[in-house]
């Protein structure tokens, strides 16, 4: 059977909720090594003292030898188990590597009960890959149990690494970054190397992903000289070195071979892409330091410019929603600003009406219902536009009646977009029914309970993990679940008014997936019982007393 704290464990890692990451535009590679330890149950520095047994015969096929890949390593200390581990001198597992001595392994393990063939119980290790570390990779992990679970010490003992000449050491630390609250980043301020920083922004061979987090700590810690280092990047475009390109073409053309301009054409493009690369951070960095003051440039260059490339917006969007939902270094009415720019760039424009309606500007209802009238039948705007109008049925007054209103001539249009819409809305996220709810709408007159649109509960996105890259926008669905309410099916004509969907209860959200998850390890433990993974010596067991 499996033991209670595998148990726990494993439920710990079902229900645990999605962490807000300190870098909204990067995101971890894998688990950190903190994270490893925490969830195993013995946790050893070990050395390889005998490595596995070599095939006699690599050609020959047949059963492997009890001892084919089983690698002895010398426990040198106990960072976690010390109850079960406390007696092991040396363990067995599967590892394919050469002995070094200088070299020493960080190996992580799991317990569990089992039946040896005498039918006694006994406790059994189940141990991980070795992980390979370096002397100055030994010192780093007998720290990491020392430090609080989060906050500014925490982080300041990572900054250190970041960029180590370790490889391990600086993505670990790179991953803790990315993982850390954006107020934990913030207040991390004052202890930050912004000049590090800067050096490593401007590092051609630090790659996007660090960069990313560079520019969202720069945009902490950065001064006044920093924003106008940044806005030179902004500014920097290759259509304004193109007329000196041409007419150095022209020039050689008369002159002699024009071999050489292309070279030189694709060097100055692939020096614009390397300054401009993370372009979503090096926005949000841009107005972190600059404030509202800063908007225009980036409306000017790429919100309200016809000309500027699908990708380039995409990020600026990005950068918008990080403030929006991160920051208060933007106004939200001239955030909002800036956003409905994006309605006239048909591109993008289903992508921003989520946000309208997330950030409750209703100032654009009538705008979205003649974007919708004037749409394609299958136009990627029509199914936001409904979703937004189902959201705003919510509110009271004014806006919940001329939403209700909307939404009953858009339904005669286009019938079946507002019923996919709703549908998407009503199973398109789960976690939408603990949402917190607003007063219910003024009913306005209908004739029939199909005209009644039923309240919607507004729900929760994280704008600020999507890849700059992405060319394309979302398919309608996509939209209509990002930013919106639970809705019913509309009900055939009748003439009771329809009784309010209830949603389901916290209770319900919560303990379905626990029971679910109890469930599966009760199947796992009664198809595991009685068996031995390993056989012999080599069980890396330990017989309990």
């Amino acid at each position: 059977m499996k033991s209670p704290s595998f148990i726990l464990m494993y439920l710990a890692l079902v229900t645990m909720p999605q962490q807000v990451l300190a870098c909204p535009f990067c995101s971890a590679t894998q688990q950190t090594i903190s994270e490893e330890i925490a969830a195993a149950e013995i946790c050893v520095i070990a050395n390889l003292v005998q490595a596995a047994a070599a095939a006699d015969d690599a050609t020959q096929f047949g059963p492997a030898a009890d001892d084919t890949g089983m690698a002895r390593f010398a426990v040198q200390e106990v960072l976690r188990g010390e109850p079960q581990a406390a007696d092991l001198g040396e363990i067995e597992l599967v590892y394919f590597g050469t002995a070094d001595p200088e070299k020493s392994f960080l190996i992580n393990a799991l317990s569990f009960e089992s039946l040896a063939p005498g039918k006694e119980t006994v406790l059994r290790v189940d141990w991980a890959t070795p992980l390979p570390l370096s002397s100055r990779g030994v010192e780093y992990v007998k720290q990491l149990e020392k430090l609080p679970a989060k906050g500014a010490e925490r982080l300041a003992f990572f900054q250190q690494y970041l960029e180590d000449e370790d490889p391990l050491l600086a993505q670990d630390a790179y991953d803790e970054f990315a993982r850390a609250a954006y107020s934990e980043v913030i207040s991390l301020g004052n202890q930050m190397d912004r000049e590090q920083l800067i050096s490593w922004i401007e590092t051609p061979q630090v790659g996007p992903t660090r960069r990313r987090l560079y520019l969202t700590m720069l945009g902490v810690c950065g001064q006044a000289a920093d924003a106008m280092h940044l806005e030179s990047l902004l500014l920097y475009d290759y259509q304004l070195v193109k007329p000196g390109i041409a007419t150095l073409l022209t020039t050689m053309a008369h002159t002699g071979p024009a071999i050489g301009v292309s070279v030189v054409d694709e060097l100055i493009r692939a020096d614009v892409r390397r300054k401009q690369q993370c372009l979503d951070a090096l926005i949000a960095a841009y107005l972190k330091l600059r404030g509202p003051d800063g908007l225009a440039l980036i409306e000017k260059k790429f919100l309200d410019n016809p000309n500027a490339e699908y990708s380039h917006i995409y990020a600026a969007l990005m950068a918008l929603r990080f403030h929006g939902e991160e920051t208060d270094v933007l106004p939200k009415e001239r955030l909002l600003v800036s956003m409905r720019l994006l309605l006239d760039n048909e591109e993008i424009a289903d992508q921003v009406v989520a946000d309208l309606a997330r950030w409750e500007d209703w100032s654009v209802l009538d705008r979205l219902v003649s974007m919708f009238q004037s749409a394609e039948k299958d136009g990627w705007i029509r199914q936001p536009v409904v979703s937004y109008l189902l959201t705003a049925a919510e509110q009271p007054g004014d806006v919940g009646a001329g939403a209700n209103a909307a939404l009953r001539a858009l339904e005669e249009i286009d019938p079946e977009c507002v019923k996919r819409t709703r549908k998407y809305m009503s199973f398109g996220l789960f976690a939408r029914a603990v949402t917190k709810s607003t007063d219910p709408p003024e009913s306005p007159p209908k004739e029939s309970a199909a005209d009644e649109s039923p309240p919607a509960v507004a729900a929760d996105e994280d704008p600020l993990t999507v890849d700059e890259e992405t060319s394309a926008p979302a398919e309608p669905a996509v939209a209509a679940t990002s930013a919106a309410a639970v809705e019913t099916d509309p009900a055939p004509p009748q003439t009771t008014p329809l009784a309010k969907a209830t949603p389901p209860s916290r209770l319900m959200l919560i303990g379905i997936p626990i029971l679910a998850g109890v469930l599966l390890i009760g199947i796992f433990a009664l198809l595991l019982r009685g068996a031995d993974v390993r056989s012999g010596s080599h069980d890396g067991g330990v017989e309990e007393k």
